[in-house]
């Protein structure tokens, strides 16, 4: 796909809903690095930001003569600005520097009017009860020496006495700080994680990824939760949740016409990686064939870790393998397995037991001639593999089928990786029919509308528990 396809494709609108699974999911993160910073800051904080003390004192402008004649309104708070000015003035600062044992007149100097009458509230500000008086009485003595550069015809003069204002103390707020610093890191966290969910190429919904790949995608498997004792998601197990048999049922009858279309008999099902819920797909594609009554072989070709025997509950003791087959130890009978019940039996070829280096075993004739033999006798062969993302052996094995299906999990896998796997499919001599989203949360599925999945703890991936409660890969 060339890169002008993908960037029209990120123009589409915000898609809220993977917005918000990337956020729920990252949630927990995300309030775990906002509490350490704020944790973090106010130890921080603590030690170092101290208690601070101010001190002030009243001050009026009066007329220099006391003239009542000028002590007017226009004039009065003409002179209380000029007063403030000066208060405020760097000039005022240097005066002070000029002061014996200046270094100890450390801290903030200011003065205001009080609202719109002849009072001046002037205050210093330090780290000490002392250098706040300090420095407030220093600001008072050099203002008559500034005077005349700002106004000559008034006078600021002192209320009350300067030791009775009292000291004003300052507690340090680093736990408010904190709690800001805090928050700021969960909305900076949010932010990140929305805006990488905004810009990411990953497959997180039927129509972005209609946009985004060189395939076909025939519709959305949603999440199931397995029911107590459940241990796998099939379409014949009346636990299972109807609407994910209706969202099968509708991609089998897509990916069929598409088949029937091209004559193709042999179908590959792989992923990029674990967990993607493959097996758990091919099992209920093969269980929908089979009851629209189809002849379907399924093959567990993913010799390295099977999960197909266990998402049947099949005991493979003393059953012949895949692997024995392909070694010459057994014949294509003995390895080929019946399974169900009435008209819905199928047959399969199975491996438990893992193989090491098992491409070795595809790339031959052997292979090769079980795959002619089962699509002379059966309408579809259904092949189950290794996720081809980690292994070569879906790339051999995808030389011999006619086509395969892809099985991408919901918000997992990137749409770079997808179309390059479909390159190399293609490259390989196979054809790329189509795929599914996987384990999809809020899709649209069958027709019925939106249906809202919660996050569980439950979910079909390719390893299992020791109860085999983990159904498929």
């Amino acid at each position: 796909m060339n890169q002008e396809h993908y960037q029209n494709a990120n123009t589409q609108p915000y898609d809220v809903k993977y917005i918000s699974r990337c956020l729920m999911r990252n949630a927990l993160f995300i309030l775990m690095f906002a509490c350490l910073a704020g944790v973090f800051s106010y130890v921080f904080l603590d030690h170092y930001k101290k208690d601070t003390y101010t001190a002030s004192v009243n001050l009026y402008v009066i007329p220099r003569d006391n003239a009542g004649i000028k002590f007017n309104s226009t004039g009065i708070s003409s002179a209380v600005s000029r007063c403030v000015s000066a208060l405020n003035s760097d000039m005022m600062k240097e005066q002070i520097k000029k002061e014996k044992d200046a270094n100890k007149l450390k801290g903030n100097l200011s003065a205001y009017a009080a609202g719109s009458t002849n009072i001046i509230v002037m205050s210093a500000t330090s780290s000490s009860a002392e250098s706040a008086c300090r420095l407030l009485k220093a600001g008072i003595d050099n203002y008559p020496k500034l005077s005349g550069y700002f106004q000559t015809g008034y006078l600021l003069k002192k209320i009350g006495s300067f030791e009775g204002n009292g000291i004003t103390v300052n507690h340090a707020d680093a736990p408010i700080s904190a709690l800001k610093v805090a928050l700021l890191v969960l909305i900076a966290g949010c932010g990140l994680v929305g805006a990488m969910a905004v810009f990411t190429d990953k497959v997180h919904s039927v129509e972005q990824a209609q946009q985004l790949l060189d395939m076909d995608v025939f519709g959305a498997l949603p999440f199931v939760k397995k029911k107590q004792e459940q241990k796998s998601i099939l379409i014949t197990d009346p636990r299972t949740s109807s609407q994910y048999a209706e969202a099968v049922d509708k991609i089998v009858t897509k990916l069929r016409r598409k088949m029937h279309e091209n004559h193709y008999k042999v179908l590959m099902v792989s992923s990029l990686k674990e967990n993607d819920g493959k097996s758990t797909a091919a099992a209920n594609l093969v269980l929908n064939l089979v009851q629209r009554g189809k002849k379907v072989v399924l093959v567990d070709c993913d010799m390295r870790r099977s999960a197909v025997c266990k998402i049947f509950d099949i005991d493979m003791k003393d059953q012949k393998q895949l692997y024995d087959y392909l070694t010459e130890e057994s014949t294509l009978q003995d390895v080929l397995i019946e399974y169900g019940q009435d008209e819905r039996k199928f047959s399969c070829i199975l491996q438990k037991k893992a193989v090491s280096e098992p491409e070795k075993w595809f790339d031959s004739e052997r292979f090769e001639h079980m795959l002619k033999e089962l699509s002379g006798s059966f309408d579809y062969v259904i092949l189950d593999t290794a996720p081809i993302g980690i292994v070569r052996d879906a790339e051999i094995i995808a030389g011999y089928a006619d086509s395969v299906f892809m099985v991408m999990k919901q918000d997992e896998v990137h749409a770079a990786s997808v179309n390059d796997v479909i390159d190399i499919l293609e490259d390989a001599g196979s054809v790329v029919v189509g795929g599914v989203l996987n384990m999809a949360r809020g899709e649209k599925i069958a027709g019925n509308g939106y249906h809202k999945y919660k996050y569980g703890s439950y979910y079909y991936g390719y390893a299992y528990g020791k109860d085999g409660q983990h159904a498929g890969k």
